[in-house]
């Protein structure tokens, strides 16, 4: 009598099921980090910062944006050329737990902006108000009165 066993028929498979398990493991592992490396909850410092609102009037272009998780300290407002950079840094270290938390927020200005004029203020409710004075336009046609003078010969 001769018994022939397949080690890997449905029944008797072993190994799918260890592969099963160890991907269910590896998957659990991966949401558990994503979920400390992306919180995705209200109230976290990437959902606070995407608050921005925009104006744009005839005098200036103006930004708000929600930093209230930051102190002024972890914040910094750039102008490189005609981009418009805010950013924010935050590390939190209490006994063996380190926290971190950054945002970076860019704008290409239109060219109509005078970028030596912007002014940024940070109110205790931690608004970040950025203005950025429109420049005054370039007189482009005028008349030139002609002054008289009298020769003196």
């Amino acid at each position: 009598m001769h018994f022939c066993i397949q080690p890997w028929t449905t029944e008797t498979a072993i190994l799918p099921h260890i592969l099963n398990d160890v991907f269910s493991e590896i998957e659990r592992f991966e949401n558990e980090m994503s979920a400390c490396l992306c919180p995705a909850q209200k109230g976290s410092a990437a959902e606070k910062v995407e608050k921005v609102i925009e104006v744009s009037d005839d005098s200036k272009l103006a930004f708000s944006l929600d930093v209230s998780q930051f102190k002024p300290e972890e914040l910094k407002v750039s102008i490189d050329g005609r981009t418009l950079a805010v950013e924010g840094k935050q590390e939190v270290k209490e006994g063996s737990s380190y926290t971190a938390r950054t945002f970076l927020q860019r704008w290409t200005l239109p060219e109509d902006v005078d970028v030596d004029q912007i002014r940024s203020t940070l109110n205790e409710n931690g608004q970040l108000a950025i203005e950025v004075p429109k420049a005054k336009p370039a007189v482009t046609a005028r008349e030139i009165p002609i002054q008289k003078t009298i020769d003196q010969q």
